[in-house]
């Protein structure tokens, strides 16, 4: 796996744990999953990722933690999965994800994401936390160049649809959490 700081920082962000079930939502083929994997040992990590290219090259990337059921992909837009399909394409069966992610995802500031959102809430389990973060530098300097979304508008949709909003920075990195 190569280093990076991002996913890194992402990871202790949202305090993986163990037993964590975690959804990335767009990981691409990037290692975000294998970051996620790395933490969360004994629980498993789903990626939705609406790419057909990107999961073809992210199952290749990662086809040991595939073969062992720790991470799987699901081909799929967000704007048109739903609950029953995710958790029964994962053999998750009915249970809740305790942190969903997205790095650098669009979708959450371009529009006003109603539908995403209601999907995200019912999918995470009680007290679980959703993180949206963006940002292509590192925790560690900032990129005055580097572009990020609208603060406000990122935390007026997580607020309108009831998550309990905290916003962390780190060098070049935002992250909005909600809970």
């Amino acid at each position: 796996m190569t280093t990076d700081p991002r996913f890194a920082w992402i990871v202790r962000t949202l305090a993986v744990r163990p037993a964590d079930r975690v959804l990335e939502i767009g990981p691409g083929s990037s290692d975000s999953l294998a970051y996620l994997a790395e933490q969360a040992i004994d629980g498993t990590v789903v990626g939705v990722e609406r790419s057909a290219t990107a999961v073809s090259r992210a199952a290749k990337r990662h086809a040991a933690r595939l073969e062992s059921g720790r991470v799987r992909l699901v081909h799929a837009d967000l704007a048109e999965l739903t609950a029953d399909r995710l958790l029964r394409e994962t053999g998750l069966g009915a249970a809740a994800f305790d942190k969903v992610l997205a790095m650098n995802v669009n979708l959450f500031w371009t529009k006003r994401p109603t539908a995403e959102l209601a999907l995200i809430r019912r999918l995470l389990a009680p007290g679980a936390t959703l993180g949206l973060f963006y940002g292509y530098g590192t925790p560690d300097a900032a990129d005055p160049h580097s572009p990020k979304p609208p603060l406000a508008r990122l935390t007026e949709h997580l607020t309108a649809a009831g998550f309990d909003v905290r916003t962390i920075a780190s060098g070049d990195l935002l992250g909005v959490l909600g809970t």
